[in-house]
């Protein structure tokens, strides 16, 4: 995958469709809570969500259903009330995708535990751990059970 950089050759390959925040930042990392998306065409279905006072902190994230057909999560009341969500189609979810280091595609695995849901009206957004986290795993590997084109 290409890295995201701000040289003029590579702007017209990166769109920026939106900023979101995440008020509790991410698990791990509470002190980042303003993210932008950034979106190659030539490398979907993967995005980038990036800290916009941090470039340098990057995560590749993929909408669920490019990958699985049967992921439906289970947001607590607490979370859904944080998020104003009053409908599912308001809800924006995304998950966080691992390559290790020096490894190829085949070794990357998705977190299907916590995933990122964003308010598609408000833009803010939480990472979550699943009520219903016990049907999966966080190093769900990628190229398994992928939806079929």
């Amino acid at each position: 995958m290409k890295v995201a950089t701000e040289t003029k050759e590579n702007v017209e390959l990166w769109s920026r469709p939106m900023e979101f925040s995440l008020p509790k930042g991410l698990i791990g990392l509470s002190d980042v809570n303003k993210f932008e998306m950034l979106v190659n065409e030539e490398e979907l279905p993967f995005m980038w969500i990036r800290g916009i006072d941090r470039h340098e902190l990057g995560f590749v994230v993929i909408e669920p259903s490019q990958i699985l057909n049967d992921y439906i999560i289970e947001i607590s009341d607490e979370d859904i009330a944080a998020l104003g969500i009053q409908d599912s189609q308001d809800a924006l979810v995304l998950n966080i995708v691992t390559i290790p280091n020096g490894e190829s595609l085949e070794s990357a695995t998705v977190n299907l535990i916590g995933p990122l849901v964003i308010n598609k009206k408000t833009l803010v957004g939480r990472q979550i751990i699943t009520c219903n986290y016990q049907k999966y795993t966080s190093k769900h590997p990628l190229l398994q059970n992928s939806v079929s084109n």
